[in-house]
Formats: structure tokens, C-alpha cells, sequence
């Protein structure tokens, strides 16, 4: 990250501003891998992220003005959510609201998925919830995470000089918020459709979880303990949210290391949702089934296409 944050820098003092674009961005990446899944030092993780984020932010203001995602911070108890908006080349079109999973950011993983949703005429909010990360500081995960997708929603009704189609509105998230996304959309009316790649159905005390997981699970909620993270994974059941009446695409990858069962776990989110429904299964698919990720992204983009462009 350092490497190619120094030649970035020095493309950009020649004048190579689109090299130094792109190497201001794959520098936000490489300091995001590097603090991924790291939680021996919180400090160090934090620093490294805020490395990625800065970069980030040198990056995208070497954008055309009318390509570059905007900046917005939404009020929400006592702080706010941060978030970039991604725009679609026409005005009127829907809004997908998209939401990484536990240890992911906006600024990369995000960034990449909103492209290619805005190559298939969408808008798209990409943002940080509580307890990810630049809202960490501030707020760790909450149990009704679905009352910051529906602020995001509040906020775009008061504010909208973009023109953005606000009676349709897709919520996509992978890992974590796989579960989140669909939950989000059995709480919120105004969300047509939602889309969850490898996200949880359920859990319990007495799930086996991947270490890995677990720490991570820890580090967004702010514990400590592993009996309180016990306490808290109760509360993830799908089932106890709202039946979802609307269209729901589940993504499932069947050799998924990181979610626990995750056919099973994918099967229990199709048996809660009511309306009309889709399992896309990858028996050989590892988790968000990034090994088929050609195949992924486009086959969403297809699926908001038709529910929310037809």
C-alpha cells in the first residue's frame, strides 16, 4: 500500500492523473487487505484503514466530476452513517442500497460491486453501518441494523437533487449483511426487492463458528467476551423478523467455510420468505462465492434489471 501510495504521488506530480488514480486505488485496497480479518491490534487495524480510506478519497477526486461517487454523512442517533453515492448516467432510475459484509468497506469491495450495478443503469448508496468500518468509532452493530437502511431512505426522500427513483429501491448485501438485506426489506416497505450473498439464517449458542468469524463478530459489536458474542448471535434469526412479502434472490456457495451450514442456512431464509423467491446455489461456491464472482455479478444485475427496471 505504501509502494503504490508513493507512485501514485509521483504519477500525479507529472501529471499522469489517470495513473495516479488507479494507483491511488489499488493502494486503498492493498491497506484493506491488510487489516481484513485482523484483529490482533486494533490500533494498527484502524490506522490501516484510515490508509485505505484517505487513499481512497485521493483517488476518486481525480474523477471526471460527472463519474465521481459523492460523499454524503446521514444523521442517525447521535452520529452519522457515511456513505458514497454512486450516480446513473439518466435521471429517474432506481436506487440500490448496498451494504458489505461485517470487516468490509465502502470505499473497496463496495466501490467495485457499485460500478458494475451503475454499468446496468442503477444508482447506488454504498455505506458503512454500525459497527463497520469508519462507523465503528462511533457505533457498534446494532440488533435493529434495518432502522440505519431506512434513515439512508428517509434522508434520499428529503434530499434528492439527483433524481433518483425512490419507488424503487433494492438492498443488496454479501457475507454478514446477507442476512441484513433481506431483513432490512421485511422491515421496510418502501424496499422493492433485496438481494443476500452467503449471509446467516440463524444461529445459536451452540454453533460452531469459524475463529475467524468470531473475532470479527466481537470486533463490530465491541466485546470482549465470547459469552456475550453467544448472547448476541441469538438475536440473528431471520424468522424473527417479518415474513418478506417481496422479491428476494438468496446466493449460496456450497463449499462456504466462513458461515456455518450454509445451505441449510440459505434453505431456512427461503423457507421464511413468502413472496416470490430465488435460490442461486454454487455447490462448488466458496463463501459470497467470490470463485464464480464473473458469474455473480452480472447474474444480480440481471435479476434488479427485471424487477426493478421491467
Amino acid at each position: 500500500g505504501e509502494k503504490l501510495e508513493k507512485l501514485a504521488e509521483e504519477a500525479l506530480s507529472k501529471g499522469n492523473t489517470y495513473s495516479a488514480r488507479s494507483l491511488f486505488q489499488e493502494a486503498a485496497a492493498c491497506f484493506h487487505i491488510g487489516q481484513h480479518v485482523y484483529f490482533i491490534d486494533i490500533e494498527q487495524k484502524n490506522k490501516a484503514q484510515e490508509r485505505a480510506r484517505k487513499n481512497y478519497k485521493r483517488a476518486i477526486e481525480l474523477y471526471d466530476e460527472e463519474e465521481r461517487p459523492i460523499r454524503i454523512e446521514i444523521s442517525f442517533r447521535g452520529t452519522v452513517i457515511p456513505g458514497y453515492l454512486h450516480l446513473a448516467r439518466k435521471p429517474n432510475r432506481p436506487l440500490i442500497i448496498m451494504s458489505c459484509g461485517a470487516d468490509g468497506l465502502k470505499e473497496i469491495e463496495a466501490h467495485y460491486g457499485a460500478n458494475s450495478l451503475v454499468d446496468a443503469g442503477f444508482n447506488v448508496f454504498a455505506f458503512d453501518g454500525p459497527g463497520q468500518g469508519e462507523m465503528w468509532k462511533n457505533m457498534k452493530m446494532i440488533p435493529d441494523y434495518e432502522k440505519a437502511v431506512s434513515a439512508i431512505i428517509d434522508y434520499f426522500e428529503e434530499n434528492n437533487p439527483y433524481h433518483i427513483d425512490l419507488e424503487r429501491i433494492g438492498v443488496e448485501g454479501w457475507s454478514f449483511s446477507g442476512y441484513l438485506a433481506p431483513r432490512t426489506a421485511a422491515f421496510d416497505k418502501r424496499v422493492s426487492c433485496a438481494v443476500g450473498n452467503s449471509g446467516f439464517g440463524f444461529a445459536s449458542k451452540k454453533m460452531k463458528l469459524n475463529p475467524i468469524v468470531t473475532k470479527e463478530m466481537c470486533y463490530i459489536a465491541g466485546l470482549k467476551s465470547l459469552e456475550g458474542l453467544r448472547t448476541i448471535m441469538e438475536q440473528f434469526d431471520i424468522k424473527k423478523a417479518p415474513s418478506l412479502e417481496r422479491p428476494l434472490l438468496i446466493i449460496c456457495g456450497g463449499k462456504d467455510i466462513v458461515i456455518p451450514k450454509a445451505k441449510e442456512q440459505a434453505d431456512y431464509i427461503m423457507d421464511w420468505a413468502v413472496g416470490e423467491k430465488e435460490l442461486k446455489y454454487y455447490p462448488d461456491g466458496e463463501h459470497c462465492c467470490v470463485n464464480f464472482k464473473d458469474e455473480v455479478h452480472p447474474y444480480i444485475n440481471d435479476w434488479f434489471r427485471k424487477h426493478l427496471l421491467k
